[in-house]
């Protein structure tokens, strides 16, 4: 249910009088005034003496959109309230907002690159500035995320084709863009406003605020947001349009986003990310003040996505943790985090060199707790047919005693006998026995149970056997048998093409199938989830987003299972987090499957870069490699250091003519285009001569602050938000913020 916003319509920024809460940007130029609103229609521009909506502070401004010639607004029930420094306005009509340089002359620059730190930007315009002797500027992208390098400022495009030519020459990507920006000029701060009924008035100030007269939510670039929009006038002339709203309602679009609960579905994990999140944005106010804004709304921030990806769950995390924040001797921390850390975090001068925060520690993201769950007995490695056969041998034993004699027809409808029994099946074929325990008697004697053929003939084709069984004589009628049971998964019937359906059909083969049959007609349910708790036979399944209790009977089989091997045990070792599916006969527990996790015992092994492999050729490399170290050759990558977590901190890039370039930290992950620095590889050479780089890696980010795919395996196993905050940052408080 939407809950009425409250929109504080005040130029008041940010988290007012909050202590260390850095200025925010503030109209200049001229006095602020209105132009004269001639007499109009109702629905037109008028002032207003109070303004009906506000926005309570501490504020937060988002920017979403760069250096728009226009912000437009469609008409909306209520109309929308216009806020400038002289005071409120309302229209009731859709209206556009016009920068001052809109369609103006442009200067041409080549957009040498389009990186995710300002450091690596304005270390490559410095390069490229030196190395060509044009002159350029690094300009950030709300909307993309990047800082955009920008060499050349020509009202002549043929000139800047030029200079894009000669920096494709020494080294750079094909690919660079000649881009047009408006011409430096000195421009009045004023806003025109241009109604859809061909109305016009001016603002003249830096930025305006607009709302949503009935409090709803306002659309910026076709998705709605909480709060307002403020279409604020760029230093190049332009607009930027900026998501204007209270911090607790910023937040709420953030969690869900960078921590999507449908996924992460605990809520102390849920805020743990909320803490960070009200913490790294306090941290940050008026960071991108002379744009108007104080924080961006892609990964170089946080992501934002507004009032569309808010969520119950993240919302009750938010909620819960109100107006509290990560503090370190009483400020506020620089809360970095992660998605995935591969078992362990890093220092930040590991990824940041020139960086030294005491609290972005390395951190461990493992525990070991191996819990045990008692089973019926040991065995050796199993296939999945095997283990499919132990089980069932498990369940017929129950029925019929000493199953294990030896093989022969009387056995093979035994066996039947009693899956008909199981499942509650009567009828034709239970007084007569296959002709032998021979493949091809064994499928004729189920299809006289069971009518194989019949619906083998009937939702098969000919060309459908034919296909399924392509080097065999697949018009028999086992053959339709064997094509139903195949296009049902009733398994292991796939494994009859080209063998010999005279030799004796293997034990495990049939109770195999047999346990299949039995799940396909419902004789036996399963049911699957993350184990949550064990508490001597009971074990807790978390699943959907729900607990449930299992009590496990003594004496079943309980296998553990990696990829398609398995092993049964009498004390089967599990973590929590493991996933088990439980399978019932009439709601009774009648064995169990453990899925142990190939990622081991980290508490992010639920994520998918847990473990990762990249590979490239080194033409490949060099044309990302030169995204920031413009080279013609990759001839070698040498390690130079790695870290207390394995992550590589430097690295040499060896390129032509024996040139060595040094890259650390993050730039080495970005560089080699790879998702962590948690990796090693191997060099190999293609048929052409050319070399390959394999790499064998885990973890996805920058691997400092707190891991969240750890976070969310802390608290699937108890941890409280507060814990997972400790583990992570060292030293640190968690308080409330300041009163604004």
């Amino acid at each position: 249910m939407k809950q009425t916003i409250f929109l504080a319509v005040t130029i008041c920024i940010g988290l007012t009088r909050c202590a260390s809460a850095p200025s925010r940007p503030q109209p200049t130029g001229p006095s602020a005034t209105t132009s004269h609103i001639p007499q109009r229609a109702s629905n037109a521009l008028t002032p207003l003496s109070v303004s009906p909506v506000t926005i309570a502070p501490p504020l937060v401004r988002v920017g979403l959109l760069t250096d728009q010639s226009t912000a437009t607004f469609g008409r909306v029930d209520g109309g929308y309230v216009v806020v400038s420094p002289a005071g409120a306005s309302r229209i009731k009509r859709g209206f556009e907002l016009r920068a001052p340089l809109a369609g103006k002359a442009l200067n041409y620059a080549v957009l040498v690159a389009a990186l995710s730190d300002r450091v690596s930007a304005e270390a490559m315009l410095k390069k490229v500035s030196t190395d060509t002797g044009a002159t350029g500027r690094v300009q950030f992208d709300a909307a993309g995320g990047t800082y955009q390098v920008l060499l050349g400022a020509s009202a002549d495009k043929t000139e800047t084709e030029r200079l894009r030519g000669r920096l494709v020459e020494s080294g750079f990507p094909n690919d660079l863009k000649v881009v047009g920006k408006p011409a430096d000029a000195t421009f009045a701060r004023t806003l025109r406003l241009v109604d859809d009924e061909g109305d016009e008035s001016s603002f003249t100030t830096d930025s305006v605020l607009v709302l949503r007269a009935d409090g709803k939510e306002v659309s910026i670039g076709d998705q709605p947001y909480r709060g307002g929009a403020r279409v604020f006038v760029s230093p190049r002339g332009l607009l930027n349009v900026i998501n204007e709203l209270t911090l607790e309602d910023y937040v709420r679009g953030v969690v869900p986003v960078e921590m999507g609960p449908k996924t992460y579905d605990e809520v102390e994990a849920l805020k743990a990310q909320a803490l960070a999140a009200r913490t790294y944005v306090v941290r940050r106010l008026g960071e991108y003040r002379s744009e108007g804004y104080d924080i961006c709304a892609t990964p170089v921030c946080q992501v934002y996505k507004g009032f569309s990806s808010e969520d119950p769950l993240s919302d009750q995390a938010v909620r819960e943790t109100a107006g509290m924040i990560i503090t370190w001797r009483g400020k506020p921390i620089d809360a970095l985090y992660t998605s995935t850390c591969g078992g362990e975090t890093s220092d930040a001068e590991t990824m940041f060199p020139d960086r030294t925060e005491p609290y972005l520690k390395r951190a461990r993201c493992v525990e070991l707790d191996l819990l045990t769950l008692n089973g019926r007995a040991d065995s050796g490695p199993l296939n999945e047919m095997e283990g499919d056969s132990r089980l069932f041998q498990a369940l017929a034993a129950k029925d019929a005693g000493d199953f294990s004699r030896a093989w022969s027809a009387r056995e093979v409808r035994a066996a039947v006998d009693i899956a008909n029994r199981l499942a509650g099946f009567k009828g034709a074929g239970l007084t007569t026995s296959p002709a032998s325990s021979r493949r091809g008697d064994v499928l004729r004697y189920l299809d006289s149970v069971w009518g194989l053929a019949r619906s083998g003939g009937v939702l098969t084709l000919p060309e459908d056997r034919k296909y399924f069984y392509p080097r065999s004589d697949s018009e028999q009628p086992v053959y339709e048998s064997a094509a139903f049971l195949l296009k049902y998964r009733i398994t292991p019937a796939q494994s009859i093409d080209r063998i010999d359906l005279n030799a004796a059909m293997p034990r495990d083969e049939l109770y195999a199938l047999l346990l299949s049959w039995l799940k396909k007609v419902g004789a036996i349910t399963e049911s699957s989830g993350k184990i949550a708790g064990v508490n001597g036979s009971t074990v807790t399944l978390k699943a959907e987003g729900k607990r449930t209790t299992v009590n496990l009977p003594a004496g079943i089989p309980i296998l553990r299972k990696f990829n398609e091997r398995l092993q049964e045990y009498q004390a089967a070792p599990v973590m929590i987090g493991d996933r088990i599916t439980v399978l019932k006969l009439r709601d009774v527990p009648i064995g169990a499957v453990i899925q142990a996790n190939y990622d081991g015992a980290a508490f992010d092994r639920t994520s998918s870069f847990s473990n990762w492999t990249r590979t490239y050729r080194a033409d490949e490399l060099a044309r990302a490699i030169s995204k920031r170290n413009p080279i013609k050759r990759l001839v070698d990558l040498q390690v130079k250091k790695v870290d207390a977590s394995q992550r590589v901190a430097t690295m040499d890039v060896i390129a032509e003519e024996g040139r060595v370039l040094t890259i650390r930290g993050l730039i080495i992950r970005w560089s080699l285009n790879l998702p962590d620095n948690l990796f090693t590889f191997l060099k190999s050479t293609d048929p052409d001569g050319v070399d390959r780089y394999t790499f064998f890696g885990k973890g996805w980010g920058h691997g400092v602050g707190m891991c969240q795919a750890g976070a969310y395996g802390m608290a699937f196993r108890g941890w409280t938000a507060e814990q997972i905050i400790k583990r992570f940052y060292t030293g640190v408080e968690i308080t409330p913020m300041a009163a604004p």
